[in-house]
C-alpha cells in the first residue's frame, strides 16, 4: 500500500492537534466527529461505530505504548472506505495502554474490509515504532500540518 492510498484514508479535517477530551472515550468522540463534519460519516453511523470502537475497547487495550493508541472498527458495515482520524493530546489519555504510559496520539481506523485495516494498521504501527517521527509529531500545531506530516512519514517507509 502505498502513502497516496492511505492519505486518501486521512484527510487533513481528521487530525486533530489539540484534543481537549480526558478520557478515552471523550477523545474516540472528538475524532469520531470529525467524520461527520466532513462528510464522510452520518451522525447515525457515527453512532454505531462509536459502539463498535467502544466494544473493541472492551475487549482489550489498543493503547500499544509509547504514547500511542489505535482505536478501530475493521469489518465494520457503518463506512464503506477506510477512514483515519489522528489525535494529539498534550496531558496524554489513559487507554489502559501496554506499557501503562498516557497515550498521546491517537490514531482512529473505521474499516469495512479487515484485510484493508490490517494494511493500514501495519503501516501506522511502523511510523509509530520510530520514536523520533512520534516526537516530531507531537510538535505539528495544525490540522494541516499533521496531515503533511503523516504523508510524508508514510511515505518515507518502504513498504
Amino acid at each position: 500500500m502505498s502513502a497516496i492510498e492511505i492519505s486518501q484514508h486521512c484527510r487533513a479535517e481528521h487530525c486533530l492537534p489539540k484534543l481537549q477530551g480526558e478520557s478515552k472515550e471523550d477523545v474516540i468522540s472528538e475524532i469520531i466527529d470529525t467524520f461527520v463534519a466532513s462528510g464522510a460519516l452520518s451522525e447515525d453511523a457515527a453512532a454505531e461505530l462509536f459502539g463498535a470502537v467502544l466494544a473493541r475497547e472492551e475487549a482489550g487495550t489498543t493503547g500499544i505504548g509509547k504514547g500511542v493508541a489505535m482505536p478501530h472498527a475493521r469489518a465494520s458495515d457503518v463506512v464503506e472506505d477506510t477512514l483515519i482520524g489522528v489525535g494529539l493530546h498534550l496531558d496524554g489519555v489513559d487507554f489502559d495502554a501496554t506499557d501503562g504510559a498516557p497515550v498521546h496520539m491517537i490514531f482512529l481506523i473505521a474499516s469495512s474490509d479487515p484485510d484493508e485495516y490490517l494494511r493500514v494498521a501495519g503501516r501506522i504501527a511502523r511510523v509509530a515504532r520510530d520514536d523520533v517521527e512520534m516526537k516530531a509529531l507531537q510538535r505539528q500545531t495544525t490540522a494541516k500540518a499533521v496531515h503533511k506530516f503523516l504523508e510524508e512519514s508514510w511515505s518515507s517507509l518502504n513498504a
